[in-house]
């Protein structure tokens, strides 16, 4: 059997040798014959980007919150004296932090009545990121980002989806009709219902065993073979224990060709400027794992970050649409079950519809009526402590009474624990840029698989880099972020025992925050999306050990 497949190898490669030098001199050709022709190469053209410009309402008769004049400020703090000076600023006048208090850069947001005093009290140096937030903010609360109705008309082909923002009501939908579209490929998941009452959902993405159907054109079989002809329909094995070595053996062969065909294809493009292509294969995709271990990814913990659950309805979609049809995603769907919950916090989420688009926190109530609201990610149950800036129920960052009192928080927990067979977690925020590792809660403390959970994440950030050009810094929320107790990462490694968890802080680094323009979203989406790829192949390659 060994033999037999290696044989097949040499084979394979001799053959894509030849068609990929052969298409290659194929395109030579015919670029040389439109050169001579008198015709130039078109270059590309790239789409232009430019921000979301506020509509301009002169009336606020929504009651939608204003931010006139308010400037988001990034303050230098270089010694733990400065540190203390800018934390009692922020303590004293309740100040709206966008990135943590710590040694180095800090974004805050500062109302225009506290402008000159605040410059004569910190005695910080800080520069103005953003001059007036009110221009990146509607006037009046944003209407339904689609029309129900609408929805129906989804085909999923196209990103058009992506170029808006989008509405509870509206996400709610597209997980309704992804669901039913390819309903034995995706099922739409409950996690658990908010203070407020609102169901959280998500999708659930795993491969499924489909028919085989017999033709007289040909003994192999694929999709499109599939829709042609209509003849005896035959269930697949259900056992999958059945020659499992000689699967393995294959599923390797098919691997290492298709790599070193990559390489080829790589080295013809680099030498020549062709991209010459191999023909199909029809031949039978990886069996979907009859109990599969999960990777489980979220957005929108932080109501006010939108462009978090935007990303993770693209994950939903690219995974969808990719299976049976690029065999890198059908492997790894057929490997995994991607757990996508666009959502978590719904509450705070519609309030920034509605009410006030900087709202960060849930909407529960605290010990101080008019200031309700829990951070999520500040009161998950791995060594919470209370004390500091964040025990103040009217900070943006509320760590609540105690630990998991946020419903979000415990909602996800429960889920993960229930679960028992979740290998990554990835939670995602904005802003900064970063992917991070746990720990938070101890700068000296390092995860027992270190190792292998910062080798994944560099990787992933490497294959996110290579789609636009961004970069992600790599290393531990204590170390790049702050030392904070009551982060979901923390709590999923350590108590959750999921090993590769993650908090991505996605684009921007500044220059809009939490306002990143609608024309981000696609470009955001789509480098997330080769990152999620990677981290789940290095997964499945390192942890043979799981099947």
């Amino acid at each position: 059997m060994r033999r037999q497949l290696w044989t097949t190898v040499s084979l394979a490669l001799s053959i894509l040798t030849a068609l990929s030098l052969t298409s290659a001199q194929n395109q030579l050709d015919s670029r040389n014959d439109l050169l001579e022709n008198g015709h130039q190469q078109r270059p590309f053209m790239p789409r232009l980007r430019t921000g979301q410009s506020p509509q301009t309402v002169k009336n606020n008769a929504g009651g939608y919150a204003r931010f006139d004049g308010e400037k988001v400020l990034r303050v230098q703090v270089s010694t733990y004296g400065q540190l203390e000076r800018l934390t009692a600023l922020v303590e004293e006048n309740n100040l709206d932090l966008w990135s943590p208090l710590r040694i180095g850069a800090v974004d805050v947001r500062v109302p225009a009545s506290l402008l000159d005093r605040f410059g004569l009290q910190s005695s910080l140096d800080y520069s103005v990121m953003i001059p007036n937030l009110q221009d990146l903010i509607p006037d009046q609360p944003p209407s339904s980002s689609l029309g129900l109705g609408q929805t129906q008309e989804w085909n999923f082909l196209n990103n058009t989806f992506w170029e808006n923002y989008h509405d509870l009501a509206t996400i709610n939908k597209f997980m309704e009709t992804l669901s039913s579209k390819y309903p034995k490929l995706v099922k739409r998941v409950s996690i658990g219902k908010t203070h407020e009452g609102r169901e959280i959902f998500g999708l659930s993405i795993h491969g499924y065993k489909r028919k085989k159907k017999r033709s007289r054109k040909s003994e192999f079989w694929n999709e499109d073979m599939e829709e042609e002809v209509g003849e005896e329909e035959v269930e697949e094995d259900d056992d999958d224990d059945d020659n499992e070595d000689d699967e393995n053996l294959e599923e390797f062969v098919e691997e290492t060709v298709d790599d070193m065909a990559d390489g080829l294809l790589a080295w013809i493009k680099h030498n020549f400027g062709l991209e010459p292509t191999f023909p199909k294969k029809g031949k039978k995709p990886s069996r979907p794992k009859k109990n599969p271990k999960a990777i489980v990814i979220h957005a929108g913990l932080h109501a006010r970050e939108w462009i978090g659950p935007a990303v993770v309805t693209y994950l939903a979609k690219e995974l969808t649409r990719g299976y049976k049809r690029n065999k890198k995603i059908t492997r790894l769907v057929n490997r995994f079950e991607f757990v996508l919950v666009p959502l978590l916090n719904a509450d705070g989420y519609v309030y920034t519809w509605e009410q006030n688009r900087m709202w960060r926190k849930n909407r529960q109530p605290t010990s101080i009526e008019k200031c309700p609201g829990i951070d999520p990610n500040r009161n998950w149950g791995y060594q919470w402590t209370s004390g500091g800036v964040y025990d103040n129920p009217c900070n943006e960052g509320y760590q609540g009474p105690e630990a998991f009192a946020s419903h979000e928080a415990k909602m996800m927990a429960d889920y993960i624990q229930k679960r028992k067979n979740v290998v990554s977690y990835i939670d995602f925020h904005a802003y900064s840029q970063l992917w991070l590792t746990p720990f938070g809660v101890d700068c000296d403390k390092v995860p027992k698989d270190d190792e292998d959970i910062t080798e994944a994440a560099m990787g992933a950030a490497k294959a996110l880099h290579t789609v636009h050009g961004k970069r992600f810094a790599v290393g531990s929320v204590c170390n790049l972020v702050l030392k904070a107790t009551g982060g979901s990462i923390d709590w999923t490694y350590a108590v959750g025992k999921v090993k590769y968890s993650y908090e991505v802080q996605l684009r921007d680094t500044g220059r809009y925050g939490f306002l990143l323009p609608e024309s981000e979203i696609l470009p955001s989406s789509e480098e997330t999306f080769a990152a999620i790829l990677y981290l789940a192949n290095f997964i499945r390659v390192r942890e043979k050990q799981w099947g």
